[in-house]
């Protein structure tokens, strides 16, 4: 009885050694436990107090119409150490500042605003690029003495003196005088204006109506050429009296619209002044007013001492004297008009054309520079937030978050890299095209009328 008391006494002792052995390691393992909880708590209370940086974003004017969001990203301002401020030992510095437990999207926007490139430039050149090709150069406008004129007049002074009516060539002067103005009407761009004045066309070339014979002059035409109404005209006009050149040059200032920008005058007479005036003086009071204007004198078989008194009155009126003596001479010298509308024709395609090339090799190396450039920085951008990862890896390397990182940035960047690529390649090749279409039209143009020119000339 006594040995089984001792051995229950035994193993009571031992069982309570090993309770006080046990107890330390529980208090211990309670205590890890507790310290444990304490850290977790303090890792979400430092991400959830974090203030994430709050993102800017440039603006861009001119453009009509909602921005993608790859477009609004690329638009965003630069970080602080990005392009040339690059500084990685800085960037590791600012990573040493954020908390573990951040969202992936809060890792790449803290990122950004270190190492985000500024692709202002690049993108205001892509969302406003203008990939049209025109050319502006003025079309001749088919009259060899002003062939820029806008706002265009034209006034035709016809000597209707009596002796327009003389022979030449199986036919009057004046019916000649007639065909040549009708001819040369019809070649008047359409978008000016053009007017017909007689003068001399009253009385006779007796001394007893030389007075109303030298105040004669009269507006026949006026407004756009049509050709019923300007032949209607032409056929009433009929040779009978004096010459009153200064007379019509100075009343053709009625005849000239308010609006015209520019005046070409042609004077057709076979003589000189018979009643007394200056038309070398009306001449210059031409030139000399607000409009600008020319005075040119077609002399119809005028003789010598006629031919130098009209050419003081053309060199008074900035233009020239063209002396014919038959009516093959006068449609001589409308072909050489022709002519010369035939060569500006041609100058204005072969300007035009390289115009219109140039344009378009200039849009293509605008657009495949600027696409070039963006790429680059996106290249940079990626290789620089890729080392940001790297580094805040380090820190972190059993977060979740900075682990899908990774993929998440290289996403972001192809996104951006794509896009650039695709728009840069977009107006490259709309460039290409509109400059070729331009191209083309001026060529086809520029034939047209020179042809039509050659026609024109050859039919005189």
């Amino acid at each position: 009885m006594k040995k089984l008391l001792y051995g229950l006494f035994c193993s009571l002792v031992m069982l309570a050694g090993c309770s006080a052995k046990e107890e330390p390691k529980v208090q211990a393992d309670i205590q890890e436990q507790t310290q444990e909880e304490e850290q977790s708590q303090t890792v979400e209370t430092e991400a959830d107090a974090f203030e994430p940086t709050e993102p800017e974003y440039y603006e861009v004017d001119g453009v009509d119409r909602e921005l993608l969001d790859v477009e609004k990203d690329l638009l965003r301002k630069p970080g602080i150490y990005g392009g040339e401020n690059y500084d990685e030992e800085k960037v590791n510095e600012a990573i040493d500042q954020w908390p573990e437990g951040l969202t992936v999207e809060q890792y790449l926007n803290e990122m950004l605003n270190l190492v985000g490139e500024d692709y202002y430039d690049g993108m205001k050149t892509l969302l406003t690029f203008d990939t049209s090709v025109e050319v502006d150069h003025t079309k001749p406008d088919e009259q060899v003495n002003q062939p820029t004129l806008k706002t265009a007049h034209y006034a035709i002074l016809i000597d209707a003196s009596g002796s327009m009516r003389a022979m030449a060539g199986g036919k009057t002067r004046m019916d000649s005088a007639k065909d040549a103005v009708l001819d040369f009407a019809k070649q008047i761009p359409e978008d000016a204006t053009m007017s017909m004045r007689v003068y001399g066309h009253k009385g006779s070339g007796n001394q007893a109506d030389k007075q109303l014979s030298c105040t004669s002059t009269e507006n026949f035409y006026s407004g756009k050429f049509e050709e019923p109404a300007f032949r209607e005209a032409l056929g009433k006009v009929q040779p009978a009296g004096w010459t009153p050149i200064g007379l019509a040059l100075e009343t053709v200032k009625e005849d000239i619209p308010a609006d015209a920008e520019e005046v070409v005058v042609y004077v057709v007479s076979d003589g000189i002044e018979t009643c007394g005036g200056d038309p070398v003086k009306a001449a210059g009071d031409l030139v000399a007013g607000n409009i600008q204007t020319v005075v040119n004198i077609i002399g119809y078989d005028v003789d010598n001492e006629g031919q130098t008194l009209l050419k003081k009155v053309a060199d008074a009126g900035n233009g020239e004297f063209i002396y014919v003596n038959s009516e093959k001479e006068l449609r001589k010298y409308m072909r050489a008009q022709y002519e010369e509308i035939q060569k500006q024709w041609w100058e204005w395609k072969e300007t035009s054309q390289k115009d219109a090339w140039d344009q378009k090799e200039n849009l293509k190396e605008l657009s495949f520079d600027t696409k070039e450039t963006l790429q680059k920085q996106s290249v940079q951008e990626k290789e620089r937030l890729k080392k940001a990862r790297a580094y805040l890896k380090t820190k972190y390397k059993d977060s979740d978050a900075v682990i899908k990182l990774s993929n998440y940035l290289i996403e972001d960047q192809h996104r951006k890299y794509n896009y650039i690529t695709q728009k840069g390649h977009e107006l490259y090749n709309e460039s290409i095209k509109n400059g070729h279409e331009t191209y083309n039209q001026v060529i086809k143009e520029g034939h047209e009328k020179h042809n039509e020119a050659a026609r024109k000339k050859h039919q005189q």
